[in-house]
């Protein structure tokens, strides 16, 4: 039985708001990316962003998986009509977070010096403090988010923490920019403050929504033994993410951290469209598991992939058709190098996205063990790539590395999710995006044969491709979605 038309509309509505919010966001960050490279040495920028890959995991590890803990319960309690129990939920959940997020500021910055040894990365001990409280903000916006996401909401994501965390970043860095010699230490204040303004501007927007309970209210359901699969399962999910910049920066030079790390940022893209949809998969899922509509699922799966493969297909195509003009163009010639790496990472990115939300219906199913068990094999398997591909090839062992990893997690979360269910209602949500992708490869082949190497005339020649596959997938989902509708 396919979801009905309310909600397809619910899951358009939410994908594209936060989406559109995400994407302020993505290219506030790109912005400042770009400026920073143009202002910075690549030893300067790889600093900040060794830094930032090292406060970032460990602020989202220290909400403890409250994000997706508090999406799945608060849904499921008002799928059950418990408001009061889904408020207590998000009040303990906010408060866990916020003195978890504390604890990592503060080791961050007692034992940046320490850290900066143990890479072997002088300058890093300067940079660090200033970043650590963005592990605060980080923790208690995460949690803060799951209680969002719980209540149905996404346009205070996008307007406050997506969009308006985008803003204050940049208004944070520009005015060290407008110095006459910004440095990395001044660059890390100004992205401190305009990312923990953001997160806890959001914080107070989901309190003032009533949506977190006064105290002596509380949910009568422990929350804490449902957060340890999910908290393991977030830092595996963080090694994956940010573990290669960190290892790269222990066995590289800050240049090529620097180099490698702008290929990363422009392939955050998928990142940022699979969180925008699975802001409303997750709380979609588990509240037709709480109401036994299970039926519901491949629908609800295989639209969704349809969806985002639509909405972030033409900036990969160009990632992997056309990488050292789009490279060249934003960053300019001193990264030139990245081209490699950025192409290896959409690969990565393109093939890993097959198992997209495999993960998350395993955790509405209340399944989060076998989530963390495919993540700690995907984990080790990226360690030891790592050591295997990073002296070597530098940053583009560090990408097929990331590419190796992705698809062993993948893989054993496809075994999980379909032991016990048939995987043929699901297939079109993997067999159509790798269908089209590939077509949409071939025909960029073709356009760049046609027109001039490099500069604008291939990047619009592999845009073009990418839009041709876009439309052909955004066509399958409002087709199959008109289906759903009434006459």
């Amino acid at each position: 039985m396919p979801p009905g038309p309310g909600a397809r509309r619910a899951l358009l509505v939410s994908t594209v708001s936060v989406l559109a919010g995400g994407v302020a966001s993505l290219v506030a960050t790109l912005l400042l990316r770009v400026v920073m490279a143009r202002a910075l040495d690549p030893s300067g920028l790889g600093l900040v962003l060794l830094a930032t890959s090292l406060v970032t995991p460990l602020g989202a590890v220290a909400a403890l998986g409250t994000s997706t803990a508090l999406a799945q319960r608060v849904a499921e309690r008002r799928a059950r009509a418990d408001e009061a129990g889904a408020r207590g939920a998000g009040r303990r959940g906010v408060l866990l977070a916020a003195a978890s997020g504390a604890l990592a500021a503060f080791f961050l910055a007692v034992l940046a010096g320490p850290i900066a040894r143990l890479l072997g990365q002088p300058g890093l001990e300067r940079v660090l403090p200033p970043i650590a409280p963005v592990a605060l903000g980080l923790a208690v916006g995460i949690a803060a988010l799951g209680v969002a996401r719980g209540f149905g909401d996404s346009l205070g994501r996008a307007l406050l923490r997506d969009a308006g965390g985008g803003l204050l970043r940049v208004l944070g860095v520009g005015s060290v920019l407008l110095t006459d010699a910004p440095t990395p230490f001044g660059i890390a204040i100004g992205f401190a403050a305009g990312s923990v303004a953001a997160e806890l501007a959001f914080a107070a927007y989901v309190v003032a929504k009533g949506w977190i309970s006064a105290p002596g209210s509380a949910d009568p359901e422990p929350l804490l033994p449902a957060l340890r699969p999910l908290a393991a399962t977030e830092v595996l999910t963080q090694a994956s993410l940010w573990l290669d910049l960190v290892v790269l920066g222990a066995l590289a030079p800050p240049a090529v951290v620097g180099v490698y790390g702008v290929a990363r940022g422009l392939t955050r893209v998928l990142d940022l469209v699979r969180q925008a949809s699975a802001h409303g998969y997750l709380p979609a899922v588990a509240a037709a598991c709480a109401r036994g509509e299970e039926a519901r699922l491949p629908a609800l799966h295989v639209g969704t992939r349809r969806f985002a493969f639509g909405l972030v297909w033409p900036a990969l195509a160009v990632c992997l058709l056309a990488p050292e003009p789009l490279v060249t163009l934003l960053f300019g010639a001193p990264y030139a190098g990245a081209a490699s790496a950025l192409r290896l990472l959409a690969a990565g990115s393109f093939a890993a996205s097959a198992f997209d939300y495999l993960d998350l219906l395993l955790v509405a199913e209340r399944r989060a063990g076998e989530v963390f068990r495919a993540g700690l094999v995907g984990t080790v398997a990226l360690v030891v790539l790592l050591a295997a591909l990073v002296p070597p090839f530098g940053g583009a062992g560090t990408a097929a590395a990331v590419l190796g990893s992705g698809l062993v997690r993948g893989a054993l979360l496809h075994r999980h999710a379909f032991r016990a269910r048939p995987f043929a209602p699901f297939r079109p949500g993997v067999a159509e995006p790798a269908a089209i992708g590939l077509a949409s490869l071939a025909a960029g082949g073709v356009l760049l044969a046609l027109v001039p190497a490099g500069g604008i005339p291939a990047l619009v020649a592999a845009g073009a491709a990418g839009a041709l596959g876009s439309a052909a997938s955004l066509i399958r989902f409002f087709r199959a979605r008109e289906r759903t509708l009434p006459a």
